[in-house]
């Protein structure tokens, strides 16, 4: 049976109705999937004896559904995967009880053992105030030293105070105490200690350790309150009027909610120490995002919302991911994904430059754009379509919190993403067109016209080296006296933009000189 690694196991109790063939198809089909047939008996025998009614042909199985994503809702997870699997194997299957369960792991603190030969000898009473003076010197020396690891033995420890002590003592060798006996306390090597390797108190005793998966809960939500907490305080900097209240209350409401969860961080009654880290942690946050005193003014509104776009964007694809095995990954997924992003981004480049010169009635050969600036456009495409990102993203968080029910969540999806690629086709075509009518505008009113991903368009005199009745233009004809907007030369052409005609001029660049031009009022030099 295929074994995998899942976030949480569901103990679903699934009722299999026909003959012997779809029972070993139901068993077979949650084998395939890594889920574990913990037991199978009739249905009204065994524990269902007096809660179901005997069917002869209907059989129960206990089986251990494993599903990644939140404890919240797991159960209803469980039981939606199992519909789907007999949908998908045609097989009547019906889940009948579904129970989470919960194998919080805790988190045991790390000891490492000592040696105490190197530690003095405890004077005799009554002693004298130098000897005793020189006890506590040489017992803080000695107490500083094995804090440093100085006479570690070699041997981690994991539990209370008092089980790690008697674990670094216990016999190396399993022998020892003859196979047969308990270790007894003369047979422990009570020349070894042991010193916190966690940062946790060696006198505490009794402790309530914590569960990792409820302590990286509440951290995350700690995180997540504290974030919410620090784009409001932006947005409140920025409101004027009534809306700064307003803002104002909800951030307050967020750090209230923040504190909460941090008074629960330690253990033992530590909610003062919990409170404490968390007020410390939020003033970092505000004075990072919102600013403080000086000339650091924090965030601005945008760069925030963009931090919190970057960071909900790039969990919810996690999430998504983290469900694909390695062998996926490596066989499938993989190769497939590289190839896509390998010729995207070689592609991306030259998608806003072609659109560009689209808008200027060129192609994309006409404009000589550096490899660099093209890699930089190819980011920039990419920023401007982030709005795709956001639906799988929210996708990937709605199946970790167990909202996905079946293949409906996937057509949603779909149409969102489609709605989404529609408006980031929008930005990336305004963009192009914005940035194209700038430079014609500014060749019109004889002004510097702007750049474009490389494309540095300038005012230039061109000056035929032939005489102009054998010059061979393309768009027009050229006009030495006065000085146009270039955009250099590409595949042995001179690519001007000529006013006259409101278009596109190109010239052969072996029989022009091009001189640039000061000022788009520049008299160039007449022809010879």
């Amino acid at each position: 049976m295929l074994r995998r690694r899942f976030d949480r196991l569901v103990l679903v109790l699934i009722e299999v109705r026909g003959g012997e063939r779809d029972r070993e198809t139901a068993k077979s089909a949650c084998e395939t999937r890594g889920w574990r047939v913990v037991d199978e008996y009739g249905r009204g025998e065994a524990a269902s004896a007096g809660v179901l009614t005997a069917a002869p042909d209907a059989r129960l199985l206990s089986v251990e559904v494993g599903l990644y994503g939140a404890a919240r809702r797991a159960e209803r997870g469980a039981a939606w995967r199992v519909r789907r699997l007999a949908r998908a194997y045609s097989v009547e299957m019906y889940v009948r009880r579904a129970e989470l369960l919960r194998r919080d792991r805790e988190l045991l603190p790390d000891w490492y053992a000592h040696t105490t030969a190197h530690r003095p000898d405890v004077p005799v009473r009554p002693a004298a105030p130098p000897a005793v003076r020189a006890y506590g010197w040489a017992r803080f020396r000695a107490r500083c030293r094995e804090r440093l690891g100085r006479y570690d033995a070699g041997v981690l420890v994991a539990g209370t105070p008092s089980e790690a002590r008697r674990l670094a003592r216990m016999p190396r060798d399993a022998h020892a105490s003859n196979g047969a006996h308990a270790v007894r306390g003369d047979d422990l090597d009570v020349r070894l200690d042991v010193r916190p390797g966690d940062g946790r108190s060696r006198s505490r005793s009794g402790v309530v350790l914590r569960r990792e998966d409820d302590l990286n809960g509440r951290l995350a939500a700690l995180c997540v309150w504290l974030v919410v907490m620090s784009l409001l305080g932006v947005v409140a900097r920025d409101a004027e009027g009534g809306g700064r209240y307003a803002v104002t209350t909800l951030a307050l409401a967020a750090f209230v909610a923040a504190l909460r969860v941090g008074t629960r961080l330690g253990h033992d009654g530590r909610a003062l120490w919990g409170a404490a880290v968390t007020v410390v942690t939020a003033l970092f946050f505000l004075l990072a995002w919102v600013g403080g005193p000086g000339d650091h003014s924090g965030l601005s509104r945008g760069q925030a919302f963009l931090i919190v776009f970057g960071v909900f964007i790039g969990g919810g694809l996690w999430l998504l991911v983290r469900q694909w095995t390695w062998g996926e990954w490596l066989t499938v997924a993989g190769p497939i994904a590289a190839t896509v992003i390998g010729s995207a981004l070689l592609a991306a480049g030259s998608v806003k430059h072609a659109l560009y010169a689209d808008e200027l009635s060129l192609s994309p050969g006409d404009l000589d754009v550096p490899g660099v600036w093209q890699a930089i456009a190819a980011v920039a495409l990419l920023r401007d379509l982030y709005p795709l990102l956001l639906v799988p993203a929210a996708y990937g968080f709605a199946k970790h919190f167990h909202y996905v029910r079946d293949f409906h969540g996937a057509t949603v999806a779909a149409v969102l993403l489609a709605a989404f690629g529609a408006t980031a086709l929008g930005v990336v075509l305004d963009s192009a067109d914005r940035a194209a009518h700038a430079t014609v505008d500014a060749a019109e009113r004889g002004t510097q016209p702007p750049s474009y991903f490389g494309v540095d368009p300038s005012w230039t005199c061109v000056e035929p080296v032939v005489p102009l009745s054998e010059l061979a233009s393309q768009g027009g004809r050229l006009r030495p006296e006065r000085p146009y907007v270039s955009f250099g030369v590409a595949d042995g052409d001179v690519v001007l933009w000529d006013t006259t005609t409101d278009g596109p001029l190109k010239l052969p660049a072996k029989h022009v000189r091009l001189v640039p031009a000061s000022t788009p009022d520049t008299a160039c030099a007449p022809p010879r």
